[in-house]
């Protein structure tokens, strides 16, 4: 910085001088720092003079004047007035904020740099923190990204944004100017003499001193890194990295400095260096090259794309040579990742920017790019323009719209002998795929009568085209040749020979293709899948299914294959195949139930989450292993859907059942307990659990089921299933629980008779007779009647019964209720029962009377239309013959048996 030194005279004097008075006279010195500006602090020294020396001096008083006080203008109102003059058409405020912004970032390098001269970061840590002004030619381009011509159109509005943004501004661009005082710029010759001298330590206080006023200037940074060059060679790297960071426009200098990264072993620092270097020389093919070198040892893989797509947009036509090299380089890549979009913008880089060094060569590359993105007229106008393809064009437009565009029509075209073979094909794909069919036909012989052993990919290319409109027979003289050569005699060829027959609706040859395609190629689902649905159309199931088969062991299996094999196997009545198949359908997400034990830790969880669990702590504490040893493995495959998937389960359960397998109906519902893609289910799925125990006779783990659906639901259906349930179970859990369930009910309820009937059957005939004389008083019915007279009975009939008679006669008495309340319609039944209670108490007269009436009255409609199930003649005559027989009248018992029971 410049110091100033004022004295009582008001002149200004070096520094040597100001040093002397101040030792001649013993004053005082205070240092005031006035900010002129945020980019250089000046110190101005101040002298304030003794008194005493003021009297020896002899100084006349008188002849100072007062001075006037200077009227100090605003810093920031003189730099936005002189600003605002040469950014006209701007408004105040924007010039306000871009100078805010200016002085913030100058403030913000000072603070960086200042750290990376104290060594607390490095420069990578610097130069990624530090605030730079946009190069816009670069950040104008990134062609790597625009991956749509929609993308293409955003960028392009960006950059006219842009461009209308500079033409408002007469000064261009606006960069920011670092300032470097002149006094600076002596000061900075005399490090560099005193550096030259051998002076080391002044040279690099000089330096830094010039550093601490002007961070942004690069030339001590320079000298910085000649001093530290041979002693401290690092540090020398870190200064000439300043340096050349804050001029980066010197490629030689970057160039230099990656090489001394990366002998120092800095792979990363070397890249950056280079990258600077770029940006300096964008043209230079070295540069990238040795860029992509780099960054590819470094791991990154598609260095080179970035790399060759930033070179191409800064190549100019005069480099065509270095243009088509790396379009082409630059496309392959693409195309090997299967971005055809951006490999295109590469070749396109070619047809603009040198279409006089195009060949058949990027011809071709660029015709199978446009038909690759169905750019079908953009690939005839080349093909036109750069080969000896001719086409006429018929234009026509709206005759009602002048303003419409018009449409090319193609009347005539031709495609001469000495076109290459792939351009032949990829003409008439083109002409195909403009539906012009019959153009393409006529042109189809130019191409058949090319070898299909050297061209069989572009005879294969063409006939797909031709399959996408549908066109099969013309497919097949393209295809027919290809199945008997040698070279493409493949399963991909033979699967378009078959799917061209299908389209021509002849299944046999279609069949016989397909066949072909499974045996060379017997991973290929599709092809099977294709295959068993054609058998299936001709009914041939056994051979659908033979087609559909997949082991288990070997193969990845398909869901959708299984499902169809599955179905296929129930049409053909292979029923053990079947089961095996749908179970290892559900196998996907169902768990395998290894033993019975298991049903009890699925029984007593709730959810399926807590059903998975409880089954493997079951496993764990039995020492089993929780997943199945050699278990198959899926394909990821949404098919079938789940409802298809629900309704093969119940379809399996069906047929269980018909066929009597009630232990696999178990093992099939108890499985899809643990499904979690049948979790939405599972009240269903419940259900069927609770019919195969009750078939199966589990009444064990069919009681823990029907107790939870008691619990939630009371309704008479789940009491009848409770009371199946408790029919045939083998322990008394169910007493204890329906007493539990008697304090929550009504004064009547389902319940009270299931509770009254278990007293009933254990003997307890005093509490039954109380409950059901408790629940007739309530709700008289006929059944209640019948359970009364029943009870009495029992009563009545054991050894140390007291009144025997009155308990005969009152249930004789409640036999009649029950006959009245059963009314007309129930006489059937109510004879019946009535000849039993006779028949019990040995009263044969009366029962042989009762049974009789059944024997001999009408039974009513109801009984007419479900004999099988309600008729109960069969029953009436069979206790007939047992009262004859017991009074020897073997003839009477022999005709009620020949008449009523024999088959």
């Amino acid at each position: 910085m410049e110091e100033l030194t004022v004295d009582n005279n008001e002149t200004n004097m070096d520094i040597e001088t100001n040093s002397e008075v101040k030792s001649n006279n013993e004053q005082k010195e205070n240092i005031m720092i006035i900010e002129h500006d945020k980019s250089a602090i000046i110190p101005i020294i101040i002298e304030e003079l003794d008194e005493n020396a003021i009297n020896s001096m002899n100084v006349d008083i008188t002849e100072f004047k007062e001075a006037k006080a200077l009227k100090v203008q605003d810093v920031s109102e003189t730099i936005i007035s002189s600003y605002m003059c040469s950014q006209e058409g701007s408004s105040v405020n924007d010039i306000l904020m871009e100078i805010d912004d200016q002085n913030m970032i100058l403030i913000e390098e000072e603070r960086l740099t200042k750290q990376f001269v104290n060594g607390e970061v490095t420069f990578s840590e610097y130069s990624s923190k530090i605030i730079e002004t946009p190069d816009p030619e670069i950040s104008d381009m990134d062609i790597n990204e625009r991956d749509t011509e929609k993308e293409q159109e955003v960028s392009q509005q960006v950059v006219n944004k842009k461009e209308k943004q500079r033409t408002l501004s007469s000064s261009g661009p606006r960069k920011r100017r670092r300032m470097f005082p002149p006094v600076l710029q002596g000061l900075m010759g005399e490090a560099n003499i005193r550096f030259a001298r051998g002076e080391i330590d002044i040279a690099e206080k000089l330096c830094m001193e010039i550093i601490r006023q002007a961070p942004s200037a690069p030339e001590p940074f320079q000298t910085l890194a000649m001093i530290y060059e041979n002693d401290q060679p690092e540090r020398s790297l870190q200064y000439a990295l300043i340096a050349a960071h804050l001029s980066p426009k010197d490629a030689d200098q970057w160039t230099r400095l990656a090489n001394l990264s990366m002998e120092s072993g800095n792979i990363n620092q070397a890249i950056m260096c280079y990258s600077k270097a770029i940006q300096a020389s964008p043209k230079d093919v070295h540069l990238y090259e040795t860029l992509i070198e780099l960054e590819e040892q470094n791991g990154d893989k598609k260095a080179h794309i970035k790399a060759y797509t930033r070179l191409l947009h800064h190549l100019d036509s005069d480099q065509g040579q270095d243009i088509l090299k790396y379009a082409k380089l630059l496309a392959k890549r693409h195309m090997q990742e299967n971005n055809n979009e951006q490999a295109f913008q590469a070749m396109d880089c070619i047809f603009v920017k040198c279409p006089e060094l195009i060949t058949l060569e990027e011809v071709n590359i660029m015709t199978e790019l446009l038909i690759s993105l169905k750019r079908f007229d953009r690939c005839l106008d080349i093909l036109i323009k750069y080969t000896s393809i001719w086409v006429k064009f018929k234009e026509t437009s709206d005759e009602n719209d002048s303003e419409s565009p018009k449409v090319r029509v193609i009347e005539t075209c031709d495609m001469p002998d000495d076109v290459v073979v792939d351009l032949k094909a990829k003409f008439l794909i083109t002409l195909i795929e403009l539906n012009e069919i019959n153009m393409a036909d006529k042109l189809l012989p130019k191409l058949l009568t090319e070898d299909p052993e050297m061209s069989g990919d572009l005879f294969l290319d063409v006939a797909e085209s031709f399959m996408g409109k549908n066109e099969f027979q013309r497919a097949l003289l393209l295809l027919d040749p290809l199945v008997e050569s040698t070279n493409f005699s493949l399963a991909a060829v033979w699967l378009r020979h078959a799917e061209c027959w299908v389209g021509c609706k002849d299944l046999k040859k279609a069949i016989k293709s397909y066949e072909v395609v499974k045996q060379l190629s017997p991973q290929h689902l599709g092809a099977r899948l294709a295959l068993a649905k054609l058998y299936k159309f001709k009914g041939q199931y056994a051979k659908a299914a033979e087609v559909l088969k997949q082991d288990p062991e070997l193969d990845t299996l398909d869901p959708n294959v299984i499902y169809m094999r599955t179905l296929l196997l129930y049409k053909n009545q292979k029923y053990d195949e079947y089961f095996k198949s749908g179970m290892l359908l559900l196998s996907r997400h169902c768990s395998n139930i290894r033993s019975k034990p298991e049903l009890t830790a699925l029984t007593r969880a709730t959810g399926v989450r807590q059903r998975l669990e409880s089954l493997q702590l079951h496993r764990l504490s039995c020492g089993e292993k929780l997943i199945e040893e050699n278990q198959p493995t899926f394909i990821n495959s949404e098919e079938p859907s789940e409802k298809n998937e629900f309704l093969l389960l119940i379809q399996m359960c069906k047929l269980a059942y018909a066929t009597k397998k009630f232990g696999l109906l178990q093992r099939l519902c108890f499985s899809a307990l643990t499904s979690k893609r049948f979790e939405k289910r599972n009240s269903h799925i419940v259900f069927l659990c609770l019919i195969s125990c009750i078939h199966n006779n589990d009444s064990f783990h069919g009681y823990n089921i029907i107790r939870e659906i008691v619990k939630v639901c009371r309704r008479s259906n789940s009491i009848n299933l409770l009371n199946i349930v408790i029919q045939r179970a083998e322990d008394s859990r169910h007493n204890r629980f329906i007493m539990r369930l008697l304090g929550r009910e009504d004064a009547f309820s389902q319940l009270h008779i299931m509770h009254a009937n278990n007293c009933l059957v254990s003997g307890t005939y005093t509490y039954a007779l109380n409950d059901y004389i408790s629940l007739f008083r309530v709700t008289p019915n006929a059944l209640l009647a019948l359970l009364i007279s029943v009870t009495m009975l029992q009563m009545a009939c054991q050894k140390n019964s007291m009144k025997k008679n009155q308990l005969i006669i009152q249930a004789l008495a409640f036999i009649r209720i029950y006959a009245q309340l059963r009314g007309e319609d129930g006489r059937h039944e109510t004879y019946y029962n009535t000849g039993r209670l006779f028949h019990q108490i040995g009263m044969f007269p009366s029962a042989i009377h009762y049974y009789k009436l059944v024997l001999h009255t009408d039974p009513g409609e109801l009984v007419k239309q479900h004999e099988e199930l309600l008729h109960l003649k069969r029953e009436a005559a069979f206790n007939l013959h047992l009262i004859y027989l017991q009074s020897e009248n073997f003839q009477l018992a022999r005709m009620y048996l020949e008449d009523y029971i024999t088959v």
